[in-house]
């Protein structure tokens, strides 16, 4: 059975910005190695970081990746509403959509959501560490 796989919005971010591990884990769940989970929310969170000045994103690649996302993807409704991240409550949606979507593992590069290293049955990774779990 394939793991469900939620990707934080800073790893697709940086998958889409640059070459190299994030962009390799990223190609791997296109491709069907694994599932990618994800949600509304996270898509918007990701449309409001991508218009951020510093991207230089123009709208269009904008829906193109979202598209892709979207195609590529289980979107999963949220229902739940738990406070897991005290310390920065807009990582809650990504604990969310991991939780409601059944998911199997959490990837990120937030060190307040590597801290938890796992909340209920879902493991909480670096981009490394999942790619070492894809080849084993």
């Amino acid at each position: 059975m394939l793991l469900r796989v939620v990707l934080d919005t800073n790893v697709l971010v940086s998958a889409l910005i640059a070459t190299g591990k994030p962009r390799d884990l990223l190609a791997k769940g296109i491709a069907g190695e694994f599932t990618l989970v994800t949600s509304r929310p996270m898509l918007n969170e990701l449309i409001l970081v991508l218009r951020r000045t510093k991207f230089k994103t123009s709208e269009d690649e904008i829906h193109k990746v979202v598209s892709a996302l979207i195609q590529s993807s289980e979107l999963v409704p949220t229902k739940s509403e738990f406070k897991v991240v005290m310390k920065d409550p807009s990582d809650d949606i990504i604990v969310i959509t991991a939780h409601d979507g059944q998911a199997d593992i959490i990837v990120t590069g937030d060190k307040q959501l590597l801290a938890l290293e796992k909340f209920k049955r879902i493991d909480i990774v670096t981009v490394k560490k999942m790619l070492e779990i894809l080849q084993d």
